[in-house]
């Protein structure tokens, strides 16, 4: 899939994004397939499916705890990357995003894993631990989108740089520090949203902190779309478990309903 026609296509038409983070293997792997498909049905855009790791310096309690439960029960790059290659075969109008961190990539083998992600039908990648001077490192024939990362500290002139990467979009980190929900989000994130979108020209999603759907309006009305993923996490983890694709269908609808009403035409 082309992730910057499908991206441009939908906003285009008015539609800010939603785009879910799930950790692969997280609550069970058998669960994850389901999950995604549950995704799809609750109206995500975009998945963003995680690569647990050991050490997942971007991610919070909620996310570390997450990734640690799936390691055990042995989840890794290949099973998700396989996960992912069926979920592409019954649901390839959903683009899937790989997330995880650069030792993954390292490990499999760039080559193989540029190789073994296009077979998967992964749309893009993400890794938060590697900025694009060292996407070299990655780097290999096939090897789809890779995204890049800016913090609200982020300057003009990086900005500016990073607008000039061929890439889908641009992925908007809406604190200082690591994922998980906030109460509340500062007052400058939409004023940082909206000149990341400016000065770099690209797409801008919104992610880490997003925890209500009442602080999607804000923040959808100065970027593209939102990600979640703490707080889905967190949906999960509550769940009935004889029952994960509802609840993660049910945690999805109210984010849905908020971001089509920023949407939505005005008359």
């Amino acid at each position: 899939m082309d992730l910057s026609a499908y991206i441009s296509e939908r906003i285009a038409s008015g539609r800010k994004l939603l785009a879910p983070y799930l950790c692969s293997g997280f609550p069970d792997p058998s669960a994850t397939l389901p999950l995604l498909e549950a995704l799809a049905d609750g109206g995500a855009d975009l998945i963003e499916l995680g690569v647990p790791f050991s050490d997942p310096l971007a991610d919070g309690p909620v996310l570390q705890a997450a990734s640690l439960r799936a390691l055990r029960a042995g989840m890794n790059l290949e099973k998700t990357l396989e996960i992912a290659a069926e979920f592409q075969r019954r649901r390839p109008e959903v683009p899937v995003l790989l997330m995880g961190y650069a030792n993954s990539v390292l490990a499999m083998g760039r080559e193989r894993f540029a190789e073994k992600a296009h077979e998967a039908g992964i749309a893009g990648v993400l890794i938060p631990d590697l900025p694009p001077e060292n996407w070299p490192l990655i780097q290999a024939p096939g090897l789809p989108s890779l995204i890049p990362f800016a913090a609200p500290n982020t300057p003009i002139s990086r900005l500016e740089a990073l607008g000039k990467l061929s890439t889908p979009f641009l992925y908007a980190v809406s604190v200082l520090g690591v994922t998980g929900t906030r109460d509340a989000l500062s007052n400058e994130v939409p004023a940082f949203l909206s000149r990341a979108r400016r000065h770099s020209g690209l797409p801008v999603l919104a992610g880490f902190g997003v925890a209500r759907p009442e602080q999607v309006p804000a923040l959808a009305r100065a970027c593209d779309g939102v990600i979640l993923g703490s707080a889905l996490a967190k949906a999960l983890d509550s769940a009935d478990p004889k029952d994960l694709p509802g609840a993660a269908r049910a945690f999805l609808a109210p984010f849905r309903d908020a971001l089509d009403v920023v949407g939505a035409p005005c008359c």
